[in-house]
């Protein structure tokens, strides 16, 4: 058994001990049906992001991945790979599966690694939050200061890798 999956269930046991021992019966029965709930509302997530991962792989050839980054080489591909990292939608659900499949793909690694940090450091989506939490003010210095990260990164491993074999999963 992973020594994680331990740490979780120990501290999921913990808590039901407690919650017995503050409230009852019915305050573990409480906890474990809003669980449920969480349960259940995570679950159709994951299987939403991973038919969108699905998708994206059918959509995303080896092929057409090749013909784009024929049509869109050095800073150009850069700067949209930033830019589509920050426009990708979702959280670590559909990201991180995403990124996994780019693996079987052959991209370049600069734009992967770009991709990346723009998804990291741009996040549009979390502009609205980010803005009401904070203030408009607070998030346009922000975007500003960090707008150049993913392009600079980006860059820089075009630059180191130029001549030698660069791709992920290669």
């Amino acid at each position: 058994m992973k020594q994680s999956l331990i740490i979780v269930y120990s501290a999921a046991i913990i808590l039901m001990i407690v919650a017995y021992l503050v409230g009852g019966e019915s305050l573990v029965v409480e906890g474990i049906e809003v669980s449920l709930g969480t349960a259940l509302n995570s679950f159709l997530m994951i299987v939403a992001s991973f038919i969108i991962i699905g998708q994206l792989n059918v959509l995303l050839t080896k092929e057409g991945i090749e013909n784009w980054l024929e049509k869109f080489s050095g800073i150009k591909a850069i700067l949209i790979s930033a830019l589509v990292g920050g426009l990708f939608p979702g959280g670590p659900y559909i990201y991180y599966p995403f990124i996994v499949s780019l693996k079987d793909k052959n991209l370049p690694f600069h734009i992967f690694i770009t991709f990346i940090f723009g998804k990291q450091v741009y996040d549009f989506a979390r502009l609205p939050m980010e803005i009401s939490l904070v203030s408009l003010d607070v998030a346009i210095i922000r975007n500003l200061i960090t707008l150049p990260i993913p392009i600079i990164v980006g860059l820089y491993f075009e630059r180191r890798w130029r001549n030698g074999s660069d791709n992920i999963g290669s």
